[in-house]
């Protein structure tokens, strides 16, 4: 499985810091990470990952998604 990967993606959805793919190794799945500010999308992380839970975290004016996939290459798009 091979998995878009992004150390910063800006709120239009571009990929400012560390474009690349990796590739998922044993029960590794593809993730992206969404980050909101006042519900307004204010950045992201894409990558591969060995633990992962998709998951809606909300924390004063700041909410992050977490959504987890593994059935298809590239199926972490921001």
């Amino acid at each position: 499985l091979i998995c878009f990967e992004c150390d910063r993606i800006n709120a239009s959805g571009i990929c400012v810091s560390g474009e690349s793919f990796c590739q998922t190794q044993g029960s590794q799945q593809c993730y992206v990470r969404k980050v909101y500010e006042d519900d307004t999308i204010s950045h992201g992380y894409q990558g591969c990952s060995s633990i992962c839970i998709d998951m809606w975290l909300f924390s004063h004016h700041v909410a992050v998604d977490l959504k987890c996939c593994h059935d298809s290459s590239f199926c972490n798009k921001f």
